[in-house]
């Protein structure tokens, strides 16, 4: 239980720093879960074969595992008995990996994501999904969330709300939105980001999160007293933060965000002006917007429903 106890504590850090969470995960406390939506229950990773079976009383048809490989293995689960306990119980496994703490990646494979989970919930009519990551924090409920939004047509912000009630989570909103336009637009696009922070006595500034996730750091080049960073960077709204000779901070000059208790930075791109999608990725990242009904149909055409 010690080591159980001293793991958890690990990938809790590793969150905190890495999502700009206040969130942690307690493995050794078992699986966890609430029910979001009518056939969509979101929660954290099963441990063994039981969870197949507690799940089965939840009514659950599909479990939409999130985890790469090696997100078990770091907390030394072994897949191939919890499949086989699904197997038995005719509870179709599938397993569609995104990497954690990383809001790029994530943006990038939700579209899939969301087209595999929207198949399997076609094919089994009755079947409740029950969508997991990790600690069922992060890749779960954003999934959660994009199928209700990309298929069911709900808002985004509504259908967060709704989710929110019943299990406080840490949901990339602004990937989800993004990947919403990058699916209409049928890329990611580009812009162009500048960010600046005034520390003439640092030695060091990198930031961390934007586009390339937490687990990067992007030096800032001293220019005067300020450190600069300029780089082409995909449309979105991003959060961030700065590594100021090692300490990880939010500069408080610059806009930010309280997100789940922790402050972080915000940065948002626009499209490169005059582009074709440059109206509507303005439009559709806004907190609130919601895509217009051709735009809705256009998203299930794309994602096949």
């Amino acid at each position: 239980m010690a080591d159980a106890k001293e793991t958890s504590e690990k990938y809790s850090d590793t969150m905190k720093k890495q999502m700009g969470s206040s969130l942690i995960y307690k493995h050794e406390a078992g699986m966890n879960y609430a029910k979001c939506f009518e056939r969509i229950i979101v929660g954290s990773c099963l441990q063994g074969p039981a969870d197949v079976d507690t799940l089965q009383k939840e009514g659950v048809g599909i479990v939409f595992c999130l985890q790469e490989d090696k997100d078990m293995a770091h907390f030394k689960i072994e897949l191939a008995p919890i499949v086989a306990r699904a197997n038995e119980l005719k509870i179709k496994h599938v397993q569609h990996p995104i990497k954690d703490f990383d809001p790029l990646s994530l943006r990038k494979h939700l579209p899939d994501a969301v087209r595999r989970l929207a198949a399997e919930l076609r094919a089994a009519p009755e079947a409740v999904a029950y969508i997991h990551c990790t600690a069922g924090l992060g890749r779960a409920p954003a999934t959660a969330l994009a199928y209700m939004f990309f298929v069911e047509g709900m808002g985004l912000d509504d259908a967060y709300a709704k989710l929110y009630e019943v299990r406080r989570c840490h949901p990339q909103l602004n990937m989800v939105r993004a990947a919403a336009c990058d699916l209409l637009s049928g890329e990611m696009g580009s812009g162009q980001l500048r960010i600046s922070i005034k520390r003439p006595e640092a030695k060091t500034v990198e930031i961390a999160g934007l586009d390339v996730g937490w687990h990067e750091r992007l030096p800032l080049v001293k220019e005067g007293e300020d450190f600069v960073l300029d780089r082409a960077t995909p449309p979105g709204v991003y959060q961030y933060k700065f590594i100021v000779d090692g300490q990880w901070m939010a500069c408080p000059e610059l806009p930010s965000v309280d997100d789940n208790g922790n402050v972080n930075n915000l940065a948002r791109v626009n499209p490169t002006p005059g582009t074709p999608d440059a109206e509507r990725r303005e439009r559709l990242m806004k907190k609130g917007a919601k895509p217009t009904e051709e735009e809705m149909q256009e998203l299930r055409r794309i994602l096949g429903v």
